[in-house]
């Protein structure tokens, strides 16, 4: 386990953890995978936590995985959605490594992984051409990865010492900032190195590769969401300006019961809650959960530190927390009061 003083706030990253866990954006409910990783640190930098540490302390895991986001991934037609209507998948590969097969090789690792994912399959293994192919284009990403990231801690160095000459041809501002899922650990993923789809049928944003492919990237363990940032903000972007929202629970068009589901919408289904401003006990509450909400009611309200459900939370007066029962999983969580939605009463 890491390191508890690597956080900002250690209770909020095990409450994103948990809503990711339970969630079924990113992977099945109960399961983890490297998706829900990067969705983990993105939705902890997004409520405010922080890290106590910078990129120069990243591990190999934690850099390779940061490396795999940034990878076209995506079929040999070049979408990004692997899952087809059927339920079977699609071979899910970089751009570089399909690049390096002619059409029958590609056919040949793509049929493999549809016939073996309609018999029900969720890892297949690719052919001997495809992962020769895959090895060969992580050794490219790697150095190209490697050459960035020595641009970007060169130009670093350099603000330091007062040097306000350009960046470097192509560098982004926001690369002078730890990326939160680069400092993000993977403790939960060395085992796993599961990335599954969307189980709703995968977006375009949501498309990731499958076990073994992910495997041959270098076992990656690490969380980055940078990638997936990016492209979720372009997306939701889009559908700020093509989608009406109307006022509701903040469900959607969800089905009953659904936590975390795809889709929920993002409209604050009340108030905003604050220290100042504290809900009754037993009083019907929401929380965020990925990417939506959960609905609950409030069973206790902490202003003195206690354990909850076998976790040790810290509450103070000034800094109260709210003990919250799902209605739909049963589940217990802790939240800050501006973390959740409610009315007076």
């Amino acid at each position: 386990m890491p390191p508890k003083d690597k956080y900002s706030n250690p209770e909020l990253r095990d409450q994103v953890k948990e809503e990711l866990h339970e969630s079924d954006k990113g992977g099945a409910p109960g399961q983890w995978s490297a998706r829900k990783a990067q969705m983990m640190a993105s939705e902890y930098k997004k409520r405010g936590g922080d890290y106590n540490t910078d990129k120069s302390q990243q591990d190999d895991s934690q850099k390779n995985l940061s490396k795999w986001s940034e990878e076209e991934w995506q079929t040999k037609e070049g979408s990004r959605n692997a899952k087809q209507e059927d339920g079977t998948e699609k071979r899910y590969l970089p751009k570089k490594a399909w690049e390096q097969m002619d059409e029958g090789e590609k056919e040949e690792t793509d049929q493999k992984k549809q016939e073996e994912s309609k018999e029900g399959k969720q890892h297949v293994g690719n052919t001997g051409k495809a992962k020769e192919s895959r090895q060969k284009a992580n050794k490219e990403e790697s150095e190209q990865y490697e050459k960035k990231k020595s641009q970007e801690k060169r130009q670093k160095g350099k603000q330091q010492q007062g040097d306000d000459g350009d960046k470097d041809e192509g560098e982004d501002e926001e690369n002078e900032e730890p990326d939160a899922a680069e400092q993000d650990d993977g403790e939960e993923y060395q085992d796993d190195g599961e990335a599954n789809e969307d189980q709703d049928g995968a977006d375009e944003d949501d498309a990731v590769p499958d076990d073994e492919e992910e495997d041959e990237a270098g076992n990656d363990g690490g969380e980055d969401a940078k990638a997936g940032q990016k492209r979720k903000a372009g997306k939701q972007q889009q559908n700020g300006s093509a989608k009406k929202q109307s006022k509701s629970t903040g469900q959607g068009n969800a089905p009953a019961g659904k936590i975390g589901s795809k889709h929920m919408d993002n409209q604050e289904p009340a108030p905003r809650g604050s220290a100042d401003r504290l809900p009754q006990k037993g009083q019907k509450i929401t929380w965020k959960a990925m990417p939506g909400f959960v609905n609950g009611t409030v069973t206790e309200v902490l202003t003195k530190g206690k354990k909850v459900d076998g976790k040790d939370v810290k509450a103070s007066e000034s800094d109260p927390k709210l003990v919250m029962k799902s209605e739909s999983s049963g589940k217990v969580c802790v939240h800050k009061p501006d973390a959740c939605f409610y009315e007076d009463e």
